[in-house]
């Protein structure tokens, strides 16, 4: 997909611009390079995605081309670092289902990291 002049101009306009460095926004750019992580968790609505999770979580991984980065984030459960990364928290939400971790869980290592929560 190319951007086109007008549009760039439009975001760069609306994007804030004195935000502190240690602030993880979830912008555009961190959502773009989410896609293949939010495309694999959103599957997770879906019963036979699921049962391909639990059954074998590498070749649920592999149908999506997630890189070496994305699956070791994926196999630590680093909540944060699958944020830094471009994961949506609706679809992370989907992930923490079938992973039986508590959103309080995902909270408190987010906390800890310095990051978002």
């Amino acid at each position: 997909m190319e951007l086109t002049q007008d549009y760039l101009d439009r975001l760069k306009a609306v994007q804030p611009h004195d935000l502190p460095s240690d602030l993880d926004l979830f912008d555009e750019q961190t959502a773009m390079r989410g896609r293949r992580l939010n495309k694999a968790a959103y599957s997770l609505k879906d019963e036979d995605q699921r049962e391909l999770f639990h059954r074998d979580e590498e070749a649920w991984m592999a149908q999506f081309g997630l890189t070496d980065e994305e699956q070791e984030l994926m196999r630590k459960r680093d909540w944060i670092g699958l944020w830094r990364n471009g994961m949506s928290i609706y679809v992370m939400v989907k992930l923490s289902g079938v992973t039986n971790t508590a959103l309080p869980e995902i909270g408190k290592q987010m906390r800890e990291s310095g990051g978002a929560a």
